[in-house]
């Protein structure tokens, strides 16, 4: 007989083992009936048209199941895996070989192509391969090259220089090119794309992302991207992998294809290999303390080495090192809300005493504004910022927040 501990795992591995199989289940299905609908109404309708309602369709399915109980919560990429499945299934089915009418694969290769647009290229490449291999398959044309981008990339910062707009042109299908915009806030723990969408121009796209970050993006003017590394950082750092929760239906359509894009768009770039002698934040600790001693000495804590050290890495977590010194009142709020969720209460408050001095510190070190400085000290108690409240136990990171 097992031990009560083995039995226990055991039960944990074949629950887990299960849930997996329904929300795959759950996946397939629904892949299904929204291919199903999809290539039967296209109807020569044009590329961009079918591909956008795609995303659109996914991103309402996503958030349904993320509203639901936990069990039915289906990943993106699950989804996005069964999609692909479907519309090769479809395209497969309506072959001429498979007895279906000579043009019948038209509309399910028109929902096939978005998809190999959006997912992974490699996912796609493998998908085509499979269909290409079948009887009756060479009646499908050439899978057009893409997405690429046309224009140079471009981006623009708002005045605390943590929330960031990124856009550039892709080619389209049949169309005229797009304007793709990705609203990048580095405020939380990491960069989030709070938004991401197409424009028809360049100057819609950056008029949104203005709109959308509010008066601290107004004088904002938007140049060729000069970090590419730093760039490489902001877009989809891992969200594929693991998403902090809280998105909405439109930041779940583009979820897939905002980093397929950021993809093609990075590919245009020279993005060199991180290098820890670079670090901004490998120090910080150190001058902090060495500020304070010399411009507050009256507020300089006792243990002030311990204090410095754990304040440097509250502030960072994983946001990217060359952003480690700017300082906004969203970024305070979130420094906030870790340092209370992750400290005990007594040092918490310890830490917290001791960060309207590193806002100056910040504020000396970059030339941020006095006036911007002050904006940011009525977060240190834990007021929250607006827009990001969530479900009341930490802040929803993926807000677009007027900064």
């Amino acid at each position: 007989m097992r031990p009560p501990a083995a039995r226990a795992v055991a039960d944990l591995f074949a629950y887990r083992n299960e849930l997996h199989a329904r929300r795959e289940q759950m996946a397939a299905e629904a892949a299904q009936e929204l291919v199903a609908d999809l290539a039967e109404h296209t109807d020569g309708r044009p590329y961009v048209e079918v591909a956008d309602e795609l995303c659109a369709r996914m991103g309402v399915r996503l958030r349904t199941w993320a509203d639901g109980p936990v069990d039915d919560h289906v990943a993106p990429n699950t989804f996005a895996a069964a999609v692909l499945t479907a519309a090769t299934a479809a395209v497969r089915g309506k072959l001429p070989e498979a007895g279906a009418e000579p043009d019948g694969w038209r509309g399910a290769w028109q929902v096939l192509t978005a998809v190999t647009r959006m997912v992974a290229a490699d996912a796609a490449a493998d998908a085509i391969a499979e269909l290409r291999s079948l009887p009756g398959a060479e009646v499908l044309p050439e899978l057009p090259d893409g997405p690429a981008a046309t224009s140079p990339i471009l981006w623009v910062r708002d005045a605390y220089g943590s929330r960031f707009g990124v856009t550039a042109s892709f080619s389209t299908l049949g169309g005229d090119d797009r304007w793709y915009l990705w609203d990048v806030d580095a405020c939380g723990y990491m960069p989030f794309t709070v938004h991401s969408g197409y424009y028809p121009t360049q100057e819609q796209a950056l008029a949104a992302w203005r709109a959308g970050v509010g008066p601290m993006a107004a004088e904002a003017a938007a140049a060729p991207v000069d970090d590419p590394s730093l760039l490489a950082e902001l877009l989809f750092p891992g969200e594929g992998l693991i998403r902090a929760g809280g998105e909405s239906a439109e930041q779940l359509a583009e979820y897939h294809r905002g980093a397929r894009l950021a993809d093609a768009a990075l590919s245009t770039l020279t993005v060199s290999p991180y290098d820890p002698a670079e670090d901004q934040a490998a120090n910080a600790a150190r001058e902090f303390e060495a500020w304070l001693r010399e411009h507050r000495p009256d507020r300089l804590p006792a243990d002030i080495d311990e204090i410095a050290a754990e304040l440097a890495g509250s502030w960072r977590i994983d946001s990217p090192p060359a952003l480690f010194h700017t300082c906004s009142p969203h970024r305070v709020a979130s420094a906030v809300a870790h340092v209370r969720d992750y400290y005990e209460d007594d040092f918490a408050e310890r830490l917290i005493d001791v960060l309207p001095d590193w806002i100056s510190w910040l504020a000396a070190r970059t030339g941020l504004s006095p006036d911007l400085a002050d904006r940011c000290t009525p977060y240190v108690r834990g007021r929250r910022f607006p827009g990001t409240e969530g479900d009341g136990t930490q802040p929803n990171y993926q807000a677009r927040v007027v900064e």
